[in-house]
């Protein structure tokens, strides 16, 4: 899929004078996932909310926990599970990923993710698929993150 991304922007980008621009989503995902996997993080927890134009078991917040890289646990603030019908919505970070790159790839009209400096997890994610169409617009907000013990 990374493949895939690179041949795709290389491409579309291949008109512009500075593909590699600090502003650049593409380049701003993999630099971030780089640190993710520089970190080494395998457990983890962190609170999702999701703002858009849908249910409010679409739109958390949850609380999502990550051992050794699988999810263990997707639970809302009131303590009940995730419907497994709504999980993929509050993904782990390597899905957060997968979503940004989605969008970079539709290409969606607006991307903006801003990364934790230091980790590299999304902190938060807005994107707007079609430009001027309503309710399409969803945001993400990465709250609570910290590493937990195997």
């Amino acid at each position: 899929m990374r493949l895939l991304l690179s041949l795709v922007l290389a491409t579309a980008l291949g008109a512009c004078a500075a593909p590699t621009a600090p502003d650049n989503p593409a380049d701003q995902l993999e630099q971030a996932r780089a640190r993710w996997q520089q970190a080494g993080i395998a457990s983890y927890r962190y609170t999702i909310t999701r703002t858009c134009e849908c249910t409010p078991e679409m739109t958390g917040p949850v609380t999502v926990e990550v051992r050794s890289g699988q999810v263990a646990s997707q639970r809302y603030e009131t303590g009940s599970a995730v419907d497994p019908q709504y999980a993929d919505l509050f993904a782990p970070v390597p899905g957060l990923f997968d979503l940004i790159e989605r969008a970079i790839l539709l290409p969606a009209a607006s991307v903006s993710v801003r990364y934790h400096q230091t980790l590299g997890y999304p902190e938060s994610i807005a994107i707007d698929e079609v430009a001027g169409v309503v309710d399409d617009e969803v945001s993400y907000r990465v709250t609570g993150f910290a590493e937990v013990a195997n």
